[in-house]
């Protein structure tokens, strides 16, 4: 491909999934002014990087492994959280209505919400999940559980 055709690739590729980026930025870092900011850093890195793509059918999964790492550095640098009351109004909140299911969402670790993002909200496998987060399949599976179990006990006992 020429310089040309690969732009129109990349454009197209980084547009089909620009909502499963947002997604995957809001899991971790649940600040929409972050989430913008890791977004647009991706897909700098990412454009400049493409060169170190050896297949484009894995383009996704490099792209989003990009992403999950440039979160988890803003995450180091920050160290503050936003806690929910005082979230900007209209804050993203992953297509999901149950206010409920929102705020015990947000007791998860990091690594847990990026975990249930990718498995229930993007449809990746829990092999998928493990090569972009750099962990075994057990630990993906340990996560789910895990959140799953937060998730159930919040959600019952209404205590978040």
């Amino acid at each position: 491909m020429n310089r040309e055709q690969t732009d129109a690739w990349f454009s197209h590729e980084v547009e089909s999934m620009s909502d499963t980026l947002f997604r995957v930025a809001f899991a971790i870092l649940r600040n929409y002014a972050d989430c913008e900011d890791a977004v647009q850093n991706t897909i700098m890195k990412a454009y400049r990087n493409l060169n170190t793509l050896r297949e484009p059918a894995y383009f996704r999964t490099w792209t989003v492994r990009i992403l999950k790492n440039e979160c988890f550095a803003a995450l180091k640098k920050q160290r503050t959280v936003v806690p929910l009351a005082e979230q900007p109004e209209g804050a993203y909140e992953m297509e999901v209505p149950d206010l409920d299911l929102n705020r015990a969402f947000d007791t998860l670790s990091p690594e847990e919400r990026l975990t249930v993002t990718l498995y229930y909200y993007e449809g990746y496998k829990t092999a998928e999940i493990a090569k972009l987060t750099d962990v075994s399949d057990s630990t993906v599976r340990n996560r789910l559980a895990r959140a799953r179990a937060a998730l159930k006990e919040k959600l019952t006992k209404r205590s978040f």
